[in-house]
């Protein structure tokens, strides 16, 4: 259950991602070099397209096609059906035909004939007064994007989400769980763009091949490249701006069924669904699934709000969806762009071993942060600290893993100067302890 009180959440939570994986048993995920964030109680929207799932949702679509036209009798049935329907069934001559048409008609004369004039309307503030018009302006905008990874020396089809297109040039944004996994490399990203034809209204399907920009976890955000032009580009909107009831509408592509539209509204604003605090969530009542995740979230001004990236499963809780601010992505976006990293995160720079309190009682060991490592491109190789000290402290808080130095220095910018508690083992086998001063340097995503 999904439960805030004031011990944060409630042990009997049941949320995962719904990420698109394959039935393959997973190896150990790979090991990541930073990490200041930790996404609670997510669940991401990533579409299964595996081949037994495509199958046996095929299977069952016809299926229940067959039971709902009553389906197509067998050789052997279908004498004795048609002998059963031609002295069971009830005629109806064309008098009594023409007498129930007589009936609806009366019952109608009443009933207005609903009008469409064909042009777009829209409200007194410039919103677009109906949704179908607002689906027909952005929906192009949105791409349906496959991730292959390699599996056993093979490249396989892992899974599939959404994305924005942000620029006519082939800028687009998506979620990092989307672009990347835990688990495998991936080796290939695929981007298939919808182009309506203003003619006849058709719809044509073109795949390219997307480049990983840059892509971060914290934030759950990244930025692909395609080699394309003239492309329809969302318009980034102001999320400040949105209330609480505001009408919402997702656009994305759930269980590969693309271009999917599910409208809300918005249930909640500045949700606070990560650790750090470094980005903001709103909160909606849309329909979100598997293959969502990526996609955008629209005002009624058509214009992209969020980014959906979660929803909450839960027994006890229903249309609890989740997109990360556009205010809050346009900075990490830009930076992506730029640089392919986000600016302005602290790191110490060192790779270290975590010693656990019972691993250093039965291997001998000063429990904290065994430094193997030290960056000699950054500041930290200036300071004191050498290869073989045990970090216990970072300015008086006590750290035994990465996450819990990643919290005390998130607030802190590259250039600020932290007090590290080192224990030290002299050539005697004496540990001895010192403090030591480094300076944070810039974390460039690598």
């Amino acid at each position: 259950m999904y439960e805030y009180n004031n011990n944060g959440m409630n042990e009997s939570q049941n949320a995962q991602y719904q990420g698109s994986f394959s039935t393959d048993p997973q190896p150990p995920k790979k090991p990541k070099t930073h990490k200041t964030a930790k996404v609670i109680a997510l669940v991401a929207a990533v579409a299964v397209l595996c081949g037994g799932a495509g199958f046996g949702g095929a299977f069952l679509a016809n299926q229940t096609s067959n039971l709902l036209i009553g389906g197509a009798p067998s050789a052997s049935e279908s004498g004795d059906s048609e002998a059963e329907s031609s002295t069971s069934s009830p005629s109806v001559n064309s008098d009594e035909s023409s007498d129930l048409h007589e009936v609806l008609d009366a019952l109608q004369s009443d009933v207005t004939t609903h009008s469409s004039t064909g042009e777009i309307e829209y409200n007194s503030d410039g919103s677009y007064a109906y949704t179908r018009d607002l689906v027909a302006e952005v929906k192009d905008s949105i791409v349906y994007i496959e991730v292959y990874v390699s599996i056993r020396g093979q490249e396989t089809l892992y899974g599939a989400g959404s994305g924005i297109i942000i620029s006519t040039d082939g800028y687009i944004i998506t979620n990092a769980h989307v672009a990347e996994n835990d688990y495998y490399a991936v080796t290939k990203l695929t981007v298939s763009i919808n182009t309506t034809d203003p003619t006849d209204g058709s719809s044509i399907a073109t795949k390219y091949d997307a480049e990983l920009i840059g892509s971060d976890t914290d934030t759950d955000l990244a930025v692909l490249k395609i080699d394309a032009e003239d492309l329809h580009a969302a318009k980034l909107g102001d999320s400040d701006t949105l209330c609480l009831g505001d009408d919402v509408v997702a656009i994305g592509n759930p269980m590969g069924l693309e271009t999917s539209v599910s409208k809300g509204v918005v249930s909640g604003l500045n949700r606070q669904v990560y650790d750090d605090n470094t980005v903001s969530a709103i909160q909606t009542d849309t329909a979100i699934n598997r293959g969502n995740s990526g996609g955008g979230l629209f005002n009624m001004h058509g214009e992209v709000v969020g980014v959906v990236n979660m929803k909450l499963i839960n027994d006890n809780a229903e249309n609890l969806s989740f997109a990360i601010t556009i205010n809050d992505a346009k900075s990490v976006i830009n930076d992506l762009i730029t640089k392919g990293y986000v600016s302005g995160r602290p790191i110490l720079g060192i790779t270290c071993l975590q010693v656990s309190e019972y691993i250093g009682a039965i291997q001998n060991m000063t429990p904290g942060l065994l430094v193997t490592d030290i960056e000699k491109d950054m500041a930290i190789a200036d300071s004191e600290l050498i290869v073989g000290d045990t970090i216990v402290a970072i300015n008086g808080t006590p750290v035994l893993t990465v996450e819990e130095v990643s919290e005390v220095i998130k607030d802190m910018k590259p250039g600020d100067t932290v007090t590290a508690t080192v224990v030290r083992t002299d050539s005697r086998g004496r540990d001895k302890q010192i403090d030591i001063d480094i300076v944070l340097s810039e974390y460039s995503g690598s």
